[in-house]
């Protein structure tokens, strides 16, 4: 749907205008004058709000309209944003100064203020959003008070977390007056916010268009407009890389590299990614209750074949439940080791009578999940697992998945925006987060620990080896398959400047066109 009124029945015009007549410059060429950059978008977002996402593929997008409290650079250091400073006053409550002179895209809702930022905060905690299911317990149990136009005091719920900082990066600021106005309904489609970029444009299933902020407070961009063409498969992608019709091309399967690297009009960059891929066990329902049973599925797959064979190298076979990007995993541990024979064993001990396994597996935006769900459905039933593959597209997929609803096993994945390594538990394993009804019956100590851990600062010789425990305890107990972390490849066009996040944030507010 487009935008209301006759200024938006004209950049409507423009928008459709280059495309019939610039579809070979959709990329860094000049259309109507501008600079635009185009981006390959593998699925199409449903609801742009700030509180309310199924994917960090979205967060791209809005993260260009709306703006953070604090965000991190591409080493992983954390700098404020709509935060311009952050101090913790006791472990319960933190004081939080707001950047002056932020404006809003529509000069009818003025500078962003602390009103604002209590408002967002207070809408993403309540009960049912996403955002409260990312947030550690002691935030979705606090609160915040507007000391004044630009400061809040955020009070917890418990001690803790000393990762507030890190965790504030979930949180983009919106225009309290424009959601009281218009209503959460308009907003999934025409969000308000501060950034670089301002919506112009939302066609579902085909494009999302954002032009310059000329108002924007920081470093103007590059480019003057950014389009995402929402795409149906990565095959499309690929091949409106190569024809020139998209700038960015994110996702890029293993075996579409060496083409990419052929074409002298675009390359191949890539980063070790903040994400890793496992399968989710519901062990809140028979016979995935039992510990036996999720060890053997693990000791069935053979993730060295899935590195070399399905993803050529591109990936890193998980020995933790934890990145392999983050200093704090526990490289003692070794994963489960692929053992058919062993995996048999335990199938036995636990009682396994032959019993139906559905199998979920995406066939959108996580690379390869299609092939890998096969993959990994075949390997189970090597080992005598009767699998039931079902497979989906991401609209439909992630909604069940997020909300604790899907039944048998689950290819998942988790990008650690946050590079917190207690994130990965609180996320997937605790009460409060998106993890909690598949991990029923866990060891009572892990909340304990993750909070005794949030508490503690980098550096503290207690840490690492509250951390180091749970690590093991949590791969003996099994809560998933544990498969690879990735690297992220992305194919771009030579005419653009633009180097990758490691922790899966595609920013291109830097992102310049080569001269």
């Amino acid at each position: 749907m487009s935008l209301k009124g006759s200024r938006t029945k004209r950049l409507c015009g423009i928008v459709l205008v280059a495309a019939v007549m610039l579809a070979g410059l959709a990329g860094g060429g000049q259309a109507q004058g501008q600079q635009v950059l185009t981006v390959a978008q593998l699925f199409n977002p449903e609801d742009m709000s700030p509180w309310n996402f199924t994917t960090l593929a979205t967060v791209d997008i809005w993260e260009h309209f709306l703006e953070p409290l604090t965000a991190f650079d591409r080493k992983g250091n954390i700098y404020g944003v709509v935060a311009e400073s952050w101090q913790m006053a006791k472990p319960t409550e933190w004081i939080v100064k707001i950047r002056r002179g932020m404006k809003f895209h529509d000069p009818k809702y003025g500078e962003l203020t602390a009103e604002d930022v209590k408002f967002t905060i207070d809408e993403g905690v309540k009960q049912g959003t996403v955002i409260r299911r990312l947030l550690p317990k002691p935030l979705q149990e606090g609160s915040v008070e507007v000391v004044d136009r630009y400061t809040i005091r955020w009070k917890l719920g418990e001690p803790g977390t000393g990762g507030l900082p890190n965790v504030m990066s979930l949180i983009h600021i919106t225009s309290k007056a424009y959601i009281e106005g218009e209503g959460k309904d308009t907003y999934k489609r025409q969000p308000m916010g501060t950034g670089p970029y301002k919506p112009v444009e939302f066609v579902t299933n085909q494009r999302i268009v954002g032009d310059l902020n000329p108002n924007y407070w920081g470093r103007k961009p590059g480019f003057q407009r950014i389009v995402w063409r929402i795409m149906g498969d990565a095959l499309t992608a690929k091949n409106a890389l190569l024809a020139g019709e998209v700038d960015v091309y994110q996702f890029v399967p293993p075996e579409a590299i060496p083409e990419v690297q052929r074409n002298p009009r675009t390359r191949i960059v890539e980063t070790v990614s903040a994400r890793m891929l496992f399968m989710i066990m519901n062990a809140s329902e028979p016979p995935l209750d039992n510990k036996l049973l999720r060890q053997a599925f693990n000791y069935a797959v053979d993730k060295k074949t899935i590195v070399e064979q399905l993803y050529r190298g591109k990936a890193i076979a998980l020995r933790a439940p934890m990145q392999e990007s983050l200093p704090e995993l526990n490289k003692k541990l070794n994963g489960y080791p692929y053992n058919p024979q062993k995996a048999r064993q335990l199938l036995q001990q636990a009682g396994y009578k032959g019993e139906q396994i559905r199998l979920n597996a995406p066939t959108q935006r996580i690379t390869l999940g299609k092939e890998l769900g096969e993959a990994v459905a075949g390997m189970l039933q090597r080992v005598g697992v009767n699998v039931d593959l079902k497979l989906a597209e991401w609209g439909s997929y992630a909604p069940p998945l997020l909300a604790g609803k899907m039944s048998g096993v689950s290819l998942s994945g988790m990008g650690n925006i946050l590079f917190l390594p207690e994130f990965v538990f609180s996320l997937w394993m605790l009460p409060g987060g998106q993890g909690d009804v598949y991990t029923k019956g866990r060891p009572a100590t892990w909340e304990r620990d993750v909070a005794q851990v949030s508490l503690m600062a980098k550096g503290n010789p207690r840490r690492q080896p509250l951390l180091d425990k749970l690590q093991a305890e949590a791969l003996e107990w099994a809560p998933w398959i544990l498969l690879i972390n990735l690297r992220d490849v992305y194919a771009l066009n030579n005419r653009v400047n633009w180097e990758p996040y490691p922790a899966e944030i595609r920013n291109f507010k830097d992102a310049k066109p080569r001269n």
